[in-house]
C-alpha cells in the first residue's frame, strides 16, 4: 500500500515537472514562431513583486494583441498535447512501461494542474487598465489573454471571463468523454489491468 502510494507520488511529481517545462516551452516556441527571437523561459525567477514559477519571458511589445493572446495560450495548448497523447495511448491498451494509472494520472494532472489552475487564476484576476509591455515580460496566462482581447475588442472583462469559463467547461467535457472512450476501447482490447 505504501509502495503503491510512493510510486504514484513520484510519478505525479516527475510528470508535473515535465508538464511545467512543456507548458513553458509552448509559450516560448509560439513567441519565437510569431517573431520574438528573444523568447525564453526559466523555471523560477524572483523579483520585487514576489516571484514566478514557470516564467515565460518574451518581448510582448514586438507582437500585436492577437499574437500576444496566442503566445499566452501556447503553454496550455502544449500541455494539452500531453493530455491528448495520454488519451490516445490509453486507447491503445496497457503497455509494459505505461500503465493505465500513469496515463490517467497524466490526463488528470494536465487537466487540474494546468487548465483548471489557469482558469481559476483568470477568473480571480483583476484586469488592469494597462498591462506593461516590453522585453522580458511575463504574465499570468489567462489574465494576459483577457487583457489583450479586451485591449483589441473593447469587450467587457465580465463577458470575457464568462466565455473563458464556458469554453473551459466545454473542453473539460470533451476531455472526459475522450478519456471514457479510451478506457472503454482499452478494455475491449483486453490489455488492461484487471
Amino acid at each position: 500500500m505504501i509502495a503503491r502510494f510512493l510510486r504514484f507520488l513520484l510519478f505525479g511529481l516527475a510528470f508535473l515537472f515535465v508538464m511545467v517545462n512543456v507548458h513553458e516551452i509552448g509559450h516560448t516556441a509560439v513567441a519565437r514562431i510569431l517573431g520574438d527571437d528573444s523568447a525564453h523561459y526559466v523555471l523560477y525567477q524572483a523579483h520585487r513583486e514576489g516571484g514566478c514559477l514557470g516564467c515565460n519571458l518574451y518581448d510582448s511589445s514586438r507582437l500585436n494583441d492577437i499574437a500576444n493572446v496566442i503566445v499566452n495560450l501556447g503553454g496550455v495548448a502544449f500541455t494539452q498535447l500531453l493530455s491528448w497523447t495520454a488519451v490516445l495511448l490509453l486507447a491503445g491498451g496497457e503497455r509494459a512501461m505505461l500503465k493505465r494509472w500513469m496515463l490517467l494520472s497524466a490526463v488528470g494532472i494536465t487537466w487540474a494542474g494546468d487548465l483548471i489552475l489557469q482558469l481559476s487564476q483568470g477568473l480571480q484576476a483583476n484586469i488592469p487598465e494597462t498591462l506593461p509591455r516590453g522585453p522580458d515580460s511575463t504574465y499570468t496566462d489567462y489574465q494576459a489573454v483577457l487583457w489583450f482581447i479586451r485591449d483589441q475588442t473593447g469587450a467587457a472583462v465580465s463577458d470575457l471571463k464568462a466565455v473563458l469559463l464556458i469554453a473551459t467547461v466545454g473542453y473539460s467535457a470533451l476531455v472526459f468523454i475522450a478519456t471514457r472512450w479510451a478506457l472503454d476501447r482499452s478494455r475491449r482490447l483486453g490489455r488492461t489491468e484487471p
